[in-house]
């Protein structure tokens, strides 16, 4: 008797260890998550009348999706990393400018929007553009 209760309480155990969404349909209402790295990946650059004359079009910011960040022709600002909290993303940078102690650690911090692709610096006059990829037909 005792042998068959403890069997009962081993098959309860191990059933509602079980996954109990194993079965259940997917579910296509429901919201995807949507990885932000992925959202937000790729080269950014200053455009427009943000450009001043020490800046030009091909300055920016490369975002990887591992959340390191890369400078694009900026020799004495070095973008390191990044990371993104809903709309406002934090640029770690180290910036060898004249003027200024070696490698001054640097935090840029901008408002991410996703429908005009721009990231814009707070404190500044900086607006970074998504840098469309170009396309491999160009020219033919």
């Amino acid at each position: 008797m005792n042998k068959n209760i403890l069997l009962a309480l081993s098959v309860l155990t191990i059933t509602a260890c079980g996954n109990s969404n194993a079965n259940k349909p997917m579910d296509d209402d429901q919201p995807k998550k949507v990885n932000m790295a992925d959202s937000i990946a790729g080269d950014w650059i200053v455009t427009g009348d943000e450009a001043t004359d020490e800046m030009s079009d091909t300055m920016g910011v490369t975002l990887k999706k591992d959340g390191s960040a890369q400078s694009i022709n900026m020799p004495t600002y070095q973008y390191r990393k990044w990371t993104l909290k809903n709309d406002t993303i934090i640029m770690n940078a180290v910036s060898t400018a004249e003027g200024m102690p070696a490698d001054t650690a640097v935090n840029d911090t901008g408002i991410v929007d996703f429908k005009a692709n721009t990231i814009t610096l707070l404190g500044g006059d900086i607006v970074y553009k998504r840098r469309q990829a170009e396309s491999n037909n160009a020219g033919k």
